[in-house]
């Protein structure tokens, strides 16, 4: 290898961070949602104390209403913080990935000098358009990601669920129906096939698998534009 090419400039270079970025992308909301999930806890606890000291001071009197009836309004919002929190969040989350898969492509055209990028792909949405970009036009093969982005396709299908039909799930999906009762934080009610994200590790689960994904599909680009 002559000095010329030892020194030649990686024009993927931009590529080489990702990790850091991804990290200084997610990990906020990862604390965000221990520090959120800690006061729901904290709230439900002062509701219990305040149920349990209301049942005790009037326990033999029966011309005072009931600490459910008191507290009634309180136990209903507060069984449903953790959902509202949840599936806002994960609508953040999912938006936070489609927009760094969308920039690792423009990076890629910007490096290859490519007049199309991915906004000039026929597709039904981003994440379409960044991998038939990367496959298509990059000519980068992915397919050794395929069980990764059968995973992604999942999260996008929970995606336009909460976002456009209210958690609702069609009940014909049933390969989306497995992967929900399959994964751990979150559930399907059967009687109506509509989600819930009942628990933020489903959310950080998610947040590692775009991670791992969008640091992969780099690695694979840089190897096959032999730029490792």
């Amino acid at each position: 290898m002559s000095i010329r090419e030892l020194f030649k400039p990686n024009k993927y270079w931009v590529l080489n961070n990702l990790e850091m970025r991804y990290d200084f992308k997610f990990d906020p909301i990862v604390a965000y949602l221990d520090n959120t999930q800690e006061m729901i806890h904290k709230q439900e606890r002062e509701l219990s104390e305040k149920y349990e000291e209301w049942n005790k001071e009037h326990q033999h009197d029966t011309e005072v209403p009931e600490a459910y009836d008191i507290f009634e309004t309180e136990i209903l919002n507060s069984s449903e913080f953790p959902i509202i929190m949840n599936h806002s969040i994960y609508l953040t989350i999912y938006s936070i990935f489609e927009k760094e898969f969308f920039n690792l492509c423009m990076w890629c055209q910007s490096a290859e000098n490519l007049k199309i990028g991915p906004k000039d792909i026929k597709e039904r949405n981003y994440l379409g358009q960044c991998h038939k970009f990367i496959t298509l036009v990059l000519e980068v093969e992915l397919t050794q990601l395929d069980n990764q982005w059968t995973t992604i396709n999942k999260f996008q299908q929970i995606r336009n669920a909460i976002a456009h039909n209210n958690g609702a799930v069609k009940p014909t999906n049933s390969e989306l129906i497995t992967f929900i009762n399959d994964s751990d934080g979150i559930s399907i009610d059967e009687r109506n096939t509509t989600l819930e994200i009942k628990s933020i590790e489903f959310l950080k689960y998610m947040i590692q698998q775009f991670s791992n994904f969008l640091l992969d599909t780099s690695n694979v680009i840089q190897t096959a534009k032999g730029n490792t």
